[in-house]
């Protein structure tokens, strides 16, 4: 995933909307070095594209996804 856009708390803060988790299986998301699929990868809705967290904000969004279930 070294090649995506990695987004710290900062970024993820100014709008909390703009990024979420989505399943790692959905179509076109990134596969890991080993070509695995990722359980949970970053999305930016504005630029509808894939994004890397920094580790506290892909620990704080995992959470929410575990709350919701």
């Amino acid at each position: 995933m070294s090649h995506l856009v990695k987004i710290d708390k900062e970024q993820f803060v100014k709008d909390l909307s703009r990024y979420s988790l989505v399943k790692g299986t959905i179509e076109g998301a990134p596969l890991c070095p080993y070509g695995n699929h990722y359980k949970w990868v970053g999305y930016d809705h504005e630029t509808k594209t894939f994004v890397r967290f920094t580790k506290s904000v892909f620990l704080n969004l995992v959470n929410q996804v575990k709350n919701e279930y």
